[in-house]
Formats: C-alpha cells, structure tokens, sequence
C-alpha cells in the first residue's frame, strides 16, 4: 500500500481508502507496523513467512514493528500530502523526547536512532496471545537493532527532502515542503551548495504545495512538477535559483498552498 502510494500507482480516492486501513489496522503508539498481528511461532516448518516464523527471538521483522516500514509510511504521507499525519510520524523515529508522543517507550527507546521497536513479551507464545496489549499501551517497548542498514540515512532524507522540502539536483532545485500550518514562520539555517542559506516558510492553509519562492526578495520562476494527489513541488533551474545569491546569508522564503 504505501509503494503504490509513493509511486502515484493509486488515484486520490484510492490513496485516501488505504490509508484509512492503514490507520485502522496497522498503526500502534510507536508507528506503523508490517502487520495487524504477529505471525504464529510454530517451532518446525514455515508456512507465509519464513523469516518471521521461524525466529525465535520476538522483534524488528518477527516484532512486526520494523522502523524501515515505518519511514516508507512517512513517504507515503507526505506524497499525499497530510502534512500533521507526516510531522508526526517523523517525529515517532525521534529518539528525544520520545516518551511525550509514545508514553510506553522505555529509557532504551530514547538513547539513539533504532531499526526497530520490539514489544517486551516473556517470549513468541505470549505475544502471539496478548498482541492487543501493545496497542493499548500496556506492554513496555524497547528499542532492538541499532543504528543499522540504510534507516537512519532514509530518516535523514525524510527530513531534508520531505519535511524541508529541498532536494538539490546537478540542473535544478527541487522544492516541495510537507509542514503542518500550526509551524508557519519555520526558520532553518542551512548550508545549500555552499551558500549560507536561512529558510523560511509560510504554511498557508495546506501546509504543502509551494505557490510562491523568493530568494533575498528576488521572486524565483519555477515549473511544477506532478503529483496524483495534490498540488506538486516545483523545480527551479539551477541558474535561476543561483542568480540571486551573495556572500552573505541568503534568505529564501517559500510559501505553501
């Protein structure tokens, strides 16, 4: 469900039912999960999936809360454009302040970036029976593998690509920023291309959807990309963009739809 949305394989419609499943059926306190339920521990031949029923230790795939999955989850967010739902989907692969947004996080939870968030059951048959705890808040959960594979590079993406909205191409700058309206006025200090630039952003209504760019009071010309389910990001080329610049810190303001 979630590639389908990132790749615009669905219609607004579609996109919007599925990620209502997604809501109803997937979600727990800490993110999105790969399914509804763990698969059952059988202790002998698989049946679905090999790997998730043959392990006898209970997390990341096995947990079924795989923070990999739940990063593409992100994605899928901000492609459609709810701009609340991504903020605070981001913010659950924070590890500070982690327990405010996820009160049964232990300590271990908060102390870096983890592949997973495995629900500390006794052992497979407990957790197989007493899943619906974890939903509800009563079964503590503890941060498993660490920093690992490509995650925390993919979060780093989400945030700078996504969230900021700046991707930066051989020919072009690409803008296109998911903040939810109550962060209007955001200001960020960055290093773009070796330029000092401060960011700021006007959320508008939507919080998505770039309809105006200014670099240092210079309107920006841009042309719109596509997106299936809301008004898309822009691309700026590169000479347009780097016209305006100076030695001193730059000021770019992008307001949203």
């Amino acid at each position: 469900m979630i590639h389908a949305i990132i790749n615009d394989m669905f219609s607004p419609q579609q996109a919007a039912a599925h990620l209502c499943i997604i809501r109803e059926h997937l979600l727990g306190p800490d993110g999105g999960r790969l399914f509804d339920h763990p698969m059952a521990y059988h202790g002998g031949l698989q049946y679905n999936f090999q790997r998730a029923e043959s392990a006898s230790y209970f997390g990341r795939e096995i947990g079924i809360m795989y923070m990999h999955a739940h990063l593409r989850y992100c994605e899928a967010l901000a492609r459609f454009g709810d701009a609340e739902g991504f903020f605070r989907a981001l913010c659950q692969i924070n590890p500070i302040a982690i327990r405010e947004l996820v009160p049964s996080a232990t300590p271990r939870q908060a102390n870096c970036y983890y592949s997973s968030s495995d629900a500390a059951f006794a052992d497979r048959y407990v957790a197989f029976t007493d899943y619906e705890k974890v939903n509800r808040g009563e079964v503590a959960l503890e941060g498993g593998w660490r920093v690992y594979s490509s995650g925390a590079g993919i979060s780093k993406r989400l945030i700078m690509q996504c969230f900021l909205g700046l991707r930066l191409e051989k020919s072009a700058l690409i803008v296109d920023p998911v903040i939810p309206p109550e962060l209007d006025g955001l200001r960020v200090r960055l290093n773009l291309a070796g330029h000092l630039l401060e960011v700021v952003y006007r959320t508008g209504k939507t919080g998505r959807g770039p309809v105006s760019i200014d670099l240092n009071g210079t309107p920006l010309e841009f042309v719109r990309e596509t997106n299936a389910y809301r008004l898309a990001g822009v691309r700026i080329p590169a000479d347009v963009w780097t016209e305006p610049l100076t030695d001193q810190p730059n000021r770019l303001t992008i307001s949203l739809e």
